[in-house]
Formats: structure tokens, sequence, C-alpha cells
């Protein structure tokens, strides 16, 4: 979100300042340099009637199916970077927390109605 918001005021700002140009690649460098670290999180989702909630800052997540949930809260200021494949339909997935356990994991899952809930506490 932070990132967005310094892309669209940067956008403005160039669009209104006729005397100042930024190529793409001076306005990505201006971003990353600015915006202290660049989060990593990827989410694809193939499928109808998935939902997402994430509060991380560094997550694969891959749903392919319908009717999905998955839930993910990070607790930790260090990220897990944790991998998450869900192949399915109608699977909940909620993980509350991380640790060391937790770090550089790959959780995955294939089949209906799955229900996995893990629970970390630091």
């Amino acid at each position: 979100m932070k990132n967005k918001l310094i892309l669209t005021a940067l956008l403005v700002y160039c669009l209104t300042s006729a005397q100042q140009q930024l190529s793409e690649s001076q306005l990505m460098e201006y971003i990353t340099m600015n915006s202290g670290y660049m989060y990593n999180t990827q989410i694809l989702q193939l499928g109808n009637e998935n939902q997402v909630v994430i509060d991380a800052n560094n997550i694969e997540l891959t749903q392919i199916g319908e009717g999905q949930q998955f839930y993910y809260t990070e607790t930790s200021i260090i990220p897990s970077e944790i991998k998450v494949n869900i192949e399915g339909n109608g699977s909940y997935v909620e993980i509350y927390g991380n640790n060391q356990i937790m770090n550089n994991v790959t959780i995955n899952i294939e089949g209906d109605n799955r229900n996995v809930i893990i629970r970390n506490y630091p």
C-alpha cells in the first residue's frame, strides 16, 4: 500500500510539473530507495469464489480450485517466507503467527474440502 501511495504521489507530481521528466527506470529506482524494503508477497488464484486475507510481508500463495479460503497473520517483524499451494475445491486454511519452525516452510494441500489450521506463538 505504501508503494502505491508513493507511486501515485510521484506520478501526480511528474504530470503536473513541466520542468522535470523522469524515466520509468528512474521512477522504480526512487521507489526502491525510499520504500525501506519491497514486499515480496505473491498471490495466484485460479477459480471462482476464492478468498484470501493476508497480514504478512513475504508469502507465496497459489490457490487452484473453487470456493477456497485462506487466512494468514504474521506476528513477528521477521517474515517466515512461507509458500502455500492449495489445489481442490472448498478448502479452508488458517495460519496464525510465525516462529523459527515456519521459516521457509512449504505447505502443499491437494483434494477437496480440506481444513488446515496452524497456530504458532513466538
